[in-house]
């Protein structure tokens, strides 16, 4: 054998084990990118899900001190002092989600989720008596709650990556309204 063909062949093998080395690299690094997105997609969602729990619930406990003193009539009541404490911790859990949403959201997420805290607080005046309300105002700032929370969903859906779907905004259901066989009350989503 030559040299020419010995330095060939070892001019190919190392090239090719350069070329091996760079390709693996890039593999893995693209790898570890992937995993690192899907960990962090998985706390996003986690994230929103607990954070519109948590709003849906702040909601439930509205219509419940309200329907205690007649303003809302298709859900069960619960006592204003009883619903006042529940809707203190309900908030305080809302503020600490909030805190998982400034950190893990975009900004147009970030804003819907303000934007839901701020109908939230309205809604939280009426139960606490802050505000005057009657079954109109009730309704009207239920329904700005309502397309808070689908604009929410629609940002976060958007920031996650999942297709958009429409968010149904039903309205509130005629008092005493439910659900045939169910114990919770339709005007409360």
């Amino acid at each position: 054998m030559s040299l020419l063909d010995q330095v060939s062949t070892i001019l190919a093998v190392a090239v090719g084990g350069v070329l091996t080395y760079v390709g693996t690299g890039l593999t893995e690094r693209n790898r570890w990118r992937r995993e690192l997105s899907v960990r962090w997609d998985e706390r996003r969602l986690a994230a929103y899900v607990d954070f519109a729990a948590t709003a849906k619930h702040i909601a439930l406990l509205t219509s419940r001190v309200l329907a205690s003193r007649g303003v809302v009539t298709a859900i069960s009541p619960i006592g204003r002092d009883e619903g006042l404490a529940l809707l203190g911790q309900a908030e305080s859990d809302r503020s600490v989600r909030f805190e998982s949403i400034l950190l893990l959201a975009d900004e147009p997420t970030i804003a819907a989720a303000q934007a839901l805290t701020e109908t939230l607080w309205r809604l939280e005046g009426f139960a606490a008596g802050e505000e005057p309300v009657d079954e109109q105002t009730w309704r009207d700032g239920f329904a700005d709650y309502r397309r808070a929370r689908a604009e929410f969903y629609q940002q976060a859906r958007a920031d996650m990556g999942v297709c958009s779907a429409r968010i149904p905004l039903t309205a509130v259901a005629a008092p005493g309204a439910r659900p045939p066989g169910s114990l919770a009350a339709t005007g409360t989503d």
